[in-house]
């Protein structure tokens, strides 16, 4: 509840800071001159609410902040938020379904394609990793240079590290489904990352004959 409460502070624009700078200096302080009053802080946050939240007016329904830790909070602090006034700008964006294949003719996606990238995967999608998707690179999982297209169903997130590690490391992916992902490390491990995170599918190691049965 606290952490929804500080959103809402952001989101209104109150997270102003009132103070005086002070310098010493040789032994002595300055107070330096300029206004104390508050000023507004330009915060952005990205909600999602389900369609049904927007028309039934249930203010219990829930809202999810992307990229404030992913915090959840109520369609009515969404709701309260707009309310502020003149310091709480608003923008709506089309809903984007996030099954569907688009395709852009070049190397670079649009920015429709990559905003669908970005909310479909949500972060990196290299095992275990949570760097936001909106900070990440759209890797080509079949590469652009053999063929591979600039489209929903070959283009995942994954931060510059892992894109590199992809590219020059041995590993391999595919996507199975929208948003789901097999990965393969160059030793033959497999991992299976999806939005639940990641599971394993490596099989357990084999006992050696010296090894003492289980009691």
């Amino acid at each position: 509840m606290r952490r929804s409460l500080a959103v809402g502070m952001l989101a209104r624009g109150q997270q102003a800071i009132e103070f005086e700078a002070a310098v010493v200096s040789a032994g002595s302080t300055t107070q330096l001159s300029g206004s104390t009053s508050p000023k507004a802080r330009a915060v952005v946050l990205y909600v999602h609410l389900s369609e049904a939240a927007l028309t039934s007016g249930d203010r219990l329904a829930p809202a999810w902040l992307e990229n404030a830790g992913g915090h959840l909070v109520t369609a009515g602090q969404v709701a309260g938020w707009c309310r502020a006034g003149s310091t709480t700008k608003v923008t709506v964006r089309p809903v984007l379904d996030l099954a569907a294949t688009l395709h852009s003719t070049g190397y670079q996606p649009s920015p429709t394609l990559t905003e669908q990238v970005e909310l479909r995967d949500r972060t990196c999608v290299f095992p275990w990793c949570n760097r936001p998707a909106r900070s990440c690179d759209k890797d080509h999982i079949v590469p652009w240079e053999s063929g591979g297209p600039t489209s929903s169903d070959n283009l995942a997130a994954l931060c510059r590290r892992h894109h590199r590690l992809k590219t020059h490391g041995g590993w391999t992916y595919t996507m199975l489904t929208p948003g789901e992902y097999l990965w393969r490390s160059p030793h033959g491990y497999a991992w299976l990352r999806d939005r639940s995170g990641t599971t394993d599918l490596s099989p357990p190691a084999v006992p050696s004959p010296a090894d003492p049965p289980d009691q």
